[in-house]
């Protein structure tokens, strides 16, 4: 199956959620690795799905971890790339040895020009931004044009207010380079409710 667009799917925490995403052609499956999150994937549990799936990037979801600490558990859980859910300063970032996708939020004051600004700051160090927000819950009419300026001129996901009606308009209208879901919990071991994703993948089949 191939999707019309580059998808990340973040908090994955089950071998349902790994297996199902990389069957439907996901391209970074996002795991929770935040050192005082107590719903942080535990190290057997990602040692057993990365076992499992093939064909798509692995990538840690990390906060303030320092960066010889990331690498550390990029090398023991054979992850491709890392994403940084705060801002880390640039030297961090240089030290960390995998790409990086840096985690943005944008809220109802926020200023496109200061938020490109930032966004040229940090460029030339990460691979992608995705882009997540505090205020929005859909993309609209009063966020949809910042959107597209950043699209413009980044790698950027949009992580934030999509839905099958709605996925195809912004895809088109927005141009961003993916989309980021965000994985759940099982119902029970081994059985997952995937209503919610296979909406936005029918509407992303190519």
């Amino acid at each position: 199956m191939g999707l019309r667009t580059s998808v990340i799917v973040n908090g994955v925490n089950n071998l349902s959620d790994a297996r199902y995403c990389a069957g439907m052609g996901v391209d970074v499956i996002g795991f929770n690795l935040k050192l005082d999150d107590p719903n942080r994937v535990q190290p057997q549990t990602l040692k057993e799905i990365t076992g499992w799936v093939s064909g798509v990037k692995l990538a840690g979801e990390f906060e303030r971890a320092k960066p010889e600490i990331i690498n550390e558990l990029a090398d023991e859980f054979n992850l491709d790339m890392i994403q940084l859910d705060t801002p880390y300063l640039i030297d961090e970032i240089e030290e960390i040895n995998r790409p990086v996708i840096q985690k943005v939020f944008i809220n109802k004051d926020t200023v496109v020009s200061e938020l490109l600004e930032m966004m040229d700051l940090y460029s030339p160090y990460v691979d992608s931004f995705i882009i997540y927000s505090t205020d929005f819950t859909t993309i609209d009419d009063t966020n949809e044009k910042l959107l597209k300026e950043v699209a413009k001129k980044h790698q950027v996901y949009l992580g934030f207010g999509l839905h099958k009606e709605n996925v195809n308009h912004i895809l088109t209208k927005v141009k961003p380079t993916g989309i980021g879901l965000q994985g759940g919990e099982e119902i029970r071991p081994g059985y997952k409710n995937f209503d919610e994703f296979q909406d936005i993948f029918e509407e992303l089949e190519s």
